[in-house]
């Protein structure tokens, strides 16, 4: 298993996947799915995969190398798709048709293998028996992304307004829809910092300073 502890709490799984990439939208992100063997480990974390289907993945992956890295190649398009389209809405700009277009060929294969199931006297929809492997990771990751899009939380989506491209995707479930940062811990610290220090050279800031 890797050692880095994936991030749970964007609101969103498809958010949570997108947001395997830090800095996502500076010129340097740094990756935390390096591999086939990392997106299993993410799969298996976020209860995507029961242990025995992971184990067989990873066995299966040292068997057939290249199918496990064209499966890695797929699982990092969609979080690329991802991260462009709530980007992209966050921001205000057209969303990239070739990113719509991957979610939605992933979203229709998805929606095909799934049915509804009796579950303590209700209906719950439930992946058919045949569907295993990396789809059992991508798309319960796509279906959430399409269900979010469609659904009331869309319009609280956001990504941290930190100016060196932090990137991070998450609902903003504040009262007053005022949240911005990824956390106060990190972002939020730095921007409340540069801001003290603007207003402490400014030139009202230093007159203030040099009276006290």
């Amino acid at each position: 298993m890797s050692e880095y502890t994936f991030d749970h709490d964007s609101g969103s799984l498809a958010l949570d996947f997108s947001n395997t990439s830090e800095w996502h939208a500076s010129e340097k992100p740094s990756e935390h799915l390096h591999n086939f063997a990392d997106l299993v480990d993410w799969g298996e974390e976020f209860l995507l995969l029961p242990a025995h289907e992971a184990r067989r993945l990873r066995q299966s992956a040292s068997e057939q190398p290249e199918q496990a890295a064209q499966s890695y190649e797929h699982a990092i398009q969609l979080r690329e798709a991802l991260f462009a389209i709530f980007s992209s809405r966050y921001r205000g700009r057209p969303i990239p048709e070739p990113a719509l277009t991957l979610l939605n060929e992933m979203v229709r294969r998805a929606m095909a293998h799934l049915q509804l199931v009796p579950v303590g006297g209700e209906l719950n929809w439930k992946w058919a028996p045949e569907v295993e492997g990396v789809n059992l990771i991508l798309w319960p990751v796509a279906r959430a992304a399409a269900e979010l899009l469609t659904s009331e939380k869309s319009g609280r989506v956001r990504e941290c307004d930190d100016d060196r491209g932090c990137g991070w995707l998450f609902i903003d479930q504040s009262k007053n829809r005022s949240r911005r940062w990824c956390s106060m811990e990190s972002c939020g610290n730095r921007a409340k910092a540069r801001r003290h220090y603007a207003r402490r050279e400014s030139p009202e800031g230093i007159r203030a300073h040099s009276s006290s």
